[in-house]
């Protein structure tokens, strides 16, 4: 039985699944399984994996028409065998000491769920404009359950919602799966539900996953089925606040955030040019997403102090119910908004 299952899910990814692979490959630890599930490929990317797996027993291919990510990770889950389980996407690449420093970390510290850091590049047309480090912890600590529901004020903006950032016992996602109903935001969903149904927590001050994000993805597309995944975030995350026995005040605080984020992501995706709904097709939307959102009942718990000059103009406008000038002129929106999430 190998240590760790790493779980890649592959679609259409020639372009970028070899440097993936190889910088799995090359890592200094040795005791793992690498599961590529090739999720329908129709670029040559399985044949890819199938010829790694023909260089190295330690890699299991599974093929399976075109599901989704979601169907394609949970089949991974299934045949992992590893006492710890990660993930990773197929257009990222990791650095050679990232699995050792981890295994390492989550063994002696005897931690549920382990997070480390990434570190972030954006990419358009195929350059890369900017990278940044994510998840920033000042230093490494492990706390308790306990203990985390006494410094999860101070420490959520530093709580990742992205799977690939954690190493998880395997004991912890066996009542867990990734929602196939979700085309958007899957990932935050099982990320806190394994937060949830975690007893200690590894924060490790380690950026050794390079994420890129890319014009084109699920974040730079209009989603139709956004209203929906954000109120399944919304419930997950509550429910693991609730796990950790906070008072009511700091959990309103904390959802004010997500729901205000939200909201405005919900916003901009509205904006984007891949949606060619009608004006007064977007504004209905906004509004219905605002009504269940309740962000009328959280924006008064909203802490505007740190949020950019462009965030809280834009802020400002929406808690006055002004979001129709942000969809009414959407190009000056998604400019500052884009120019917002490159500095961060």
């Amino acid at each position: 039985m190998p240590l760790l299952s790493v779980i890649i899910p592959i679609y259409n990814a020639r372009t970028y699944i070899e440097k993936c692979i190889k910088s799995i490959l090359r890592q200094n630890f040795r005791d793992y399984e690498l599961i590529l599930v090739d999720d329908g490929s129709v670029d040559g990317s399985g044949y890819m994996c199938d010829a790694y797996a023909g260089q190295d027993n330690r890699i299991y291919v599974i093929h399976q028409l075109n599901q989704g990510v979601s169907a394609a990770r949970n089949a991974g889950l299934e045949a992992a065998a590893g006492r710890y389980i990660c993930f990773v996407d197929a257009d990222d690449w990791i650095e050679p000491d990232l699995f050792q420093v981890c295994i390492d970390t989550i063994e002696s510290s005897g931690a549920d769920i382990l997070q480390h850091g990434m570190t972030r590049s954006i990419w358009k047309d195929g350059e890369e404009v900017s990278s940044s480090k994510r998840y920033i912890i000042s230093d490494s600590v492990c706390l308790t359950k306990e203990q985390l529901g006494e410094r999860i004020q101070d420490i959520y903006s530093s709580v990742s919602v992205n799977v690939f950032n954690y190493i998880y016992k395997r004991e912890l996602l066996q009542t867990i799966r990734f929602d196939t109903g979700m085309p958007y935001s899957e990932d935050n969903v099982f990320a806190m539900q394994a937060l949830r149904n975690a007893n200690v927590y590894y924060f490790l001050n380690n950026y050794g996953y390079h994420y890129n994000v890319r014009a084109g993805s699920a974040a730079y597309k209009w989603q139709p089925e956004m209203i929906m995944c954000y109120l399944k975030t919304f419930y997950a995350t509550q429910t693991f606040f609730r796990a950790l026995h906070i008072v009511k005040d700091t959990e309103r605080h904390l959802m004010a955030d997500r729901v205000v984020n939200g909201y405005a992501s919900l916003v901009y995706n509205l904006c984007l040019p891949s949606c060619s709904l009608k004006y007064k097709e977007k504004l209905h939307i906004a509004r219905r997403g605002r009504r269940l959102f309740k962000v009328d009942r959280y924006k008064k718990y909203y802490h505007l102090e740190k949020q950019s000059l462009f965030s809280k103009a834009k802020t400002i406008l929406t808690f006055c119910h002004i979001e129709w000038f942000l969809i009414l002129f959407g190009s000056i929106y998604l400019g500052g908004f884009e120019n917002d999430k490159t500095k961060n």
